[in-house]
């Protein structure tokens, strides 16, 4: 089985990061033989740990590529990750031309999360498309989650995790759960994400919104995630945020009533992923 961090194909209108079943071949088995290169920021582990490469665009994606490469994202989830946690198998986070649909997933039989770069022009495209004005850092961000999103996956996976919840929901939860500490950067790409499937939800018709779908829907993203931004700010920081507590409840993503819960929500995911990592943390 594949994880993935969306369940319906993501084509205007109809919603974000389909399941798709990516071809493995022989890239997979060896990278560098299909032109890939390893980033020296989060070389590859001997035993265990998260190792980031990127292969050679098979068509187009050198732009995309050479934005991840700048960015960072996938080495900064790696080092954050890796730093903080034991992880007695190797995990890679692979950038590539994907061979079916266009969104990263995990495959726990090769233990690598496909990064495509197709999915990071879409996502970038959607901003640009909504005139933010800061399109490639809302991309990053968006990038971010989503890695954190699948190291998830990856985690329940190699650990043998046993959250106590949907393992998507639980997934997303830990994205936060590793972004919001971070500082004003991570809670942005928090914010990034939140906005970015509000837009996906807005672009979507009734008909193609499956309430019994592995994965809730867009919206329903949408609004946990400014729910836990909002829950983290009552709880925990005063320095500077990506919004305030106003402008996070606007009344139609997270509404008032919604909010009245959102810190103790957030110290709910807290807690739990805080237990489920406790044998693994470092020091």
């Amino acid at each position: 089985m594949l994880h993935h961090a969306g369940a319906r194909p993501r084509t205007p209108g109809l919603g974000r990061r389909a399941r798709v079943a990516l071809a493995a071949g022989a890239c997979v088995a060896l990278a560098t033989a299909c032109g890939g290169t390893r980033s020296q920021a989060a070389a590859s582990p001997t035993s265990g740990g998260l190792s980031v490469i990127y292969e050679a665009p098979a068509r187009g994606g050198a732009a995309e590529r050479d934005f991840l490469r700048d960015r960072r994202p996938a080495e900064k989830v790696a080092e954050d990750v890796g730093g903080a946690f034991r992880l007695p198998k190797p995990i890679t986070i692979a950038g590539r031309s994907c061979e079916k649909g266009d969104v990263p997933e995990y495959d726990p039989e090769t233990r690598r999360i496909a990064l495509c770069y197709s999915y990071v022009a879409e996502v970038r495209a959607m901003f640009e498309s909504a005139h933010d004005p800061d399109p490639a850092g809302r991309t990053a961000g968006v990038i971010t989650e989503t890695l954190y999103h699948e190291v998830a996956h990856a985690l329940v996976d190699t650990l043998k995790l046993a959250p106590t919840g949907r393992e998507e929901d639980v997934a997303d939860q830990f994205a936060a759960y590793r972004l919001i500490p971070r500082g004003p950067e991570g809670r942005k790409a928090v914010l990034a994400a939140a906005d970015n499937y509000a837009q996906y939800a807005r672009e979507s018709r009734p008909e193609d919104v499956e309430l019994g779908a592995e994965h809730p829907p867009d919206a329903t993203r949408a609004a946990n995630y400014r729910c836990y931004l909002y829950g983290a700010a009552r709880a925990e920081f005063s320095d500077g945020d990506a919004a305030s507590d106003d402008d996070l409840i606007d009344g139609e993503v997270l509404t008032k009533e919604r909010a009245s819960v959102c810190e103790e929500e957030y110290g709910g995911l807290r807690r739990g992923w805080d237990g489920l990592l406790a044998p693994y943390r470092r020091g």
